[in-house]
């Protein structure tokens, strides 16, 4: 990241592809279908010319706004009651937990009430959901397994620390726990094939949740320990002939078990896309924490992290995307996290982040990067959205309302390279961009005459964002918050740029709805972004 700071990559240059629609960057590929006799979803995967996935829903480019809820949330009157506070926070997707231990209480016999009373639930508020299976991992533990595995130690072995101690977390070696997770998924899965293959509430689901070990850097269970001494498999991505030991050194615990649980999540998934082929993807626990890296404890030991992303990837074929849980507020390492997770192949998602302002920020810079598919935040309650009973909308939310509707005109743009984001940190209150044609500043709390120019003064709760679409030589969009705007002609180029309009509005179906018409005042002293959020169709004259 350079001093001038937080921008989306990407050339500013048009595409070879320009003379195509826009549009066209996202619809050109042939629809995935599900197992045989089932049509194709209304949610889809489609490959583009960058060579990662985009997302589609209803044929048009979807932008994931998301709301987790809480881990023990997953029910009809959860989802019921939290209801108006799902509306004030702009979502255009819930994401709830359906675990195993609800839905198969004992073996071989489901119980789909749980599920069926969610979907009725969200059809009746008009939502969209991705459901999180919460299988055999929840947070690199067991605990959502149901009663019949967690008393059966023998057929469901744990992993075994290096004092011999069993720990809550079932070994991913053991093909008896894969498979009976396996069905259970299938099952799932091809139960919402029957109930919500024709309405089609449900968009993604996530595949286990942040899968690996903690409490030990591996399974040390004598079955393992021969395992682990024994070569790395050949189908072990990169892999050389030798021992674990021999071929990744002190990081061999950590591939060992990424290795193994890659497989067991894979064939898990692979079990269920069999049956319906929704999207799906395994959201991380990533390795970068503050202080210490130590697997196991720091994080789970066996995940996707970033330097086994690639291998992880070819081992579970079935998980289409790999999104990474991004909670830090410093955007130094959460750039540097996001961007491990950036890869071809793999866009970025962020399915877990927080609610404070620096998420919000956060949250505006992750989705204005090149293929994007989104973000959530995490954590929800009847009181969300509210202050002293009255509405008041959250950071992320102000995100949520000025993106909710401008999907399918903007990400075509952002993809193509034409999207500049600017958001403010401490210490950072002035921040360049620059198109073709033109060059801007984001300017962050009072604007003041100072030494060199006008220059923000920073706002108090850090609460600048912006983003910069360029839709035409002359126009642009321009939406954030906390923010003052101005244009400038390119360094080195005569005369001046101006404002030819400036008109306030908001998208309906990806289509520009013009409000008024600024002028005087309100664009004197540069483009104004109110703490509460504005969007903005700017039309520019470069007099030269």
């Amino acid at each position: 990241m350079n001093a001038h700071g937080l921008f989306a990559s990407g050339s500013a240059a048009w595409p070879a592809t320009r003379r195509r629609s826009l549009f066209g960057l996202l619809l050109a590929a042939a629809a995935v279908v599900a197992s045989p006799g089932l049509q194709a979803q209304t949610s889809r995967l489609v490959p583009n010319d960058a060579g990662k996935p985009a997302l589609e829903v209803d044929g048009k480019p979807f932008l994931t706004l998301g709301i987790q809820l809480n881990n023990s949330s997953g029910f009809p009157a959860d989802l019921k009651a939290l209801g108006p506070a799902i509306a004030r926070l702009h979502a255009n997707v819930v994401m709830v937990p359906v675990s195993w231990q609800v839905i198969e209480p004992e073996e071989g016999k489901f119980d789909w009430s749980v599920v069926d009373g969610l979907l009725a639930e969200a059809r009746a508020q008009k939502l969209r959901l991705t459901l999180l299976w919460f299988g055999t991992w929840k947070n690199a533990t067991m605990s959502y397994t149901p009663a019949w595995v967690k008393r059966d130690v023998r057929r469901f072995p744990r992993v075994i620390s290096a004092t011999g101690a069993p720990i809550d977390v079932l070994t991913p070696i053991a093909t008896a726990s894969r498979d009976a997770d396996a069905r259970a998924f299938s099952a799932l899965m091809g139960h919402l094939a029957e109930v919500d293959g024709a309405q089609r509430t449900v968009i993604m689901v996530q595949v286990e949740n942040e899968a690996g070990t903690l409490g030990a850097d591996r399974d040390h269970s004598p079955a393992a320990e021969a395992l682990f001494r024994g070569p790395v498999p050949a189908d072990m991505p990169g892999a050389k002939p030798g021992t674990w030991t021999e071929r990744y050194g002190v990081d061999a615990p950590e591939a060992f078990m990424a290795y193994h649980t890659a497989k067991y999540i894979g064939a898990v998934a692979e079990a269920g896309k069999r049956v319906y082929a929704l999207p799906l993807y395994a959201n991380v626990w990533p390795r970068e924490q503050p202080g210490l890296l130590r697997p196991g404890e720091s994080s789970p030991s066996g995940g996707a992290v970033s330097w086994l992303l690639p291998q992880w990837r070819a081992l579970a074929p079935a998980i289409d995307v790999v999104g990474v849980d991004n909670y830090d507020t410093n955007i130094a390492p959460y750039i540097a996290i996001a961007r491990a997770y950036d890869i071809p192949g793999n866009p970025l998602f962020v399915p877990e982040t927080g609610a404070t302002m620096a998420h919000a920020r956060h949250a505006f810079w992750t989705l204005a990067q090149p293929h994007a598919l989104g973000i959530a935040r995490f954590g929800l309650s009847a009181e969300s959205g509210l202050k002293d009973g009255r509405p008041a909308e959250e950071p992320i939310a102000v995100d949520y309302r000025l993106l909710s509707g401008i999907a399918p005109f903007l990400l075509p743009l952002r993809d193509a390279g034409q999207v500049r984001v600017a958001i403010e940190e401490d210490g950072l209150a002035n921040v360049p961009g620059t198109f073709d044609e033109v060059d801007f500043v984001a300017r962050f709390g009072e604007v003041k005459e100072v030494y060199g120019g006008k220059r923000g003064q920073g706002n108090p709760d850090l609460s600048g964002r912006v983003i910069v679409a360029r839709a035409a030589p002359d126009r642009y969009l321009v939406t954030g918050a906390s923010a003052n705007l101005l244009f400038a002609p390119k360094l080195g180029q005569p005369g001046s740029v101006e404002l030819v309009t400036v008109e306030e509005g908001h998208f309906e179906d990806g289509r520009w709805v013009r409000e008024r018409l600024l002028n005087g005042d309100e664009t004197a002293f540069g483009l104004v972004l109110p703490p509460e959020g504005r969007s903005m169709m700017v039309t520019l004259f470069a007099n030269r």
